[in-house]
């Protein structure tokens, strides 16, 4: 379920959280999900609600956390904990949400898997 971290070329082999793939031809691709995911408007090209959609997801996880900030401050100290928990898995699974929507875009048109590539958030991954 959880994104693999693999060293990014376009960023001087920092590691990153990625999205890997299988084309026909047995290459064997990786998305940088966490850019994607820092910049939701990247997304914009494949469809105009990405980036609404990236953005509200993330301010319904820190909308949870405050919340259950709050739920700790009134009602017993350590509900923070399930909140940060939550707010933690949340974001997770938005960031892969935002790799397996570019990754799909990819795989449809050589258009997007070219803008993918361009934006330097697609390179091929050694097996």
């Amino acid at each position: 379920m959880f994104l693999r971290t693999v060293p990014n070329p376009y960023d001087d082999g920092r590691p990153t959280r990625v999205v890997r793939f299988e084309q026909p031809d047995d290459q064997v691709y990786a998305i940088d999900a966490e850019q994607l995911h820092r910049h939701p408007k990247l997304l914009n090209e494949f469809s105009r609600l990405n980036e609404f959609k990236v953005r509200t997801l993330d301010t319904l996880a820190c909308a949870i956390l405050v919340l259950f900030v709050i739920a700790s401050l009134s009602v017993a100290w350590w509900l923070f904990i399930p909140g940060l928990v939550a707010c933690a898995f949340m974001i997770a699974i938005n960031r892969k949400f935002a790799g397996e929507t570019a990754m799909r875009a990819a795989r449809r048109s050589t258009e997007a898997f070219l803008y993918l590539h361009t934006i330097g958030v697609l390179w091929i991954v050694q097996n």
